[in-house]
């Protein structure tokens, strides 16, 4: 959905930064995409390089497009990260970010009895994506154990109906 919303030209090099698994990278090379792309992560998956986005190994001016996807809030120096991305950008790139929204997995959490706290309204994003999913048990098990988290889940709960919320902006060089 990301890819979709984004439309990113074929033929852009593209840094995705917090690649984790790879899953954006396998996404773009199954849609032909042309142009360069590297993901970069500090436990990377296959085909991922190692770096921190504090401190990326490329030259100035090498990439069209840096991702952030649900990554800078899990940062120690988010600033750092972005001045890194606005260095290896080049003129006319963008940089996008995207976070989770405010309706990400919620019935989920309820239902795991774990209201998420209201905290800051987010700016206005530039696009909001949202996704239904089933949430089965299982799957309420792995995402608290994402957070580091432990708790009964109840089966008799679940599935869940719910939604995965993507806020993106573009964040200007």
């Amino acid at each position: 959905m990301l890819l979709d919303a984004l439309n990113l030209s074929p033929a852009l090099d593209v840094l995705d930064v917090g690649a984790g698994d790879g899953r954006i990278l396998r996404e773009l090379a199954r849609r032909g995409h042309a142009g360069r792309v590297v993901g970069v992560d500090p436990t990377p998956g296959p085909g991922v390089q190692p770096a921190h986005a504090e401190a990326l190994p490329f030259p100035d001016a090498s990439f069209d497009v840096v991702l952030f996807a649900r990554v800078l809030a899990h940062l120690p120096h988010p600033a750092r990260a972005l001045a890194e991305a606005r260095r290896i950008l080049r003129p006319g790139g963008v940089v996008w970010g995207a976070a989770h929204g405010p309706a990400h997995l919620r019935a989920t959490w309820a239902a795991l009895g774990r209201p998420l706290a209201p905290g800051d309204t987010p700016p206005e994003s530039a696009l909001t994506l949202t996704c239904p999913l089933t949430v089965s048990a299982d799957d309420a098990r792995f995402l608290l154990g994402t957070y580091g988290r432990e708790a009964e889940v109840s089966p008799h709960l679940f599935p869940v109906q719910d939604a995965t919320q993507l806020l993106v902006w573009p964040l200007e060089p």
